[in-house]
């Protein structure tokens, strides 16, 4: 989690059940922290480098346009 926090640039969050999942791009890969609500601490960490893993943040996703 130190080196996520230290080496990670936060993208954005999802809700899945009783988790909150951020997720970090750290270079060449994904990184998936899921923080636990009722513990009030982290219980997963999952690394990824397949782009089809961002899909379920996709639709929560909102970016600015800039040019009309």
């Amino acid at each position: 989690m130190q080196f996520i926090r230290q080496e990670g640039h936060y993208l954005h969050y999802r809700i899945k059940g009783w988790c909150k999942i951020n997720i970090y791009w750290l270079g060449s890969f994904y990184a998936e922290v899921w923080f636990l609500y009722n513990l009030k601490d982290v219980g997963l960490i999952r690394t990824f480098t397949k782009s089809a893993c961002l899909d379920p943040y996709l639709h929560s996703l909102e970016v600015p346009v800039l040019f009309e």
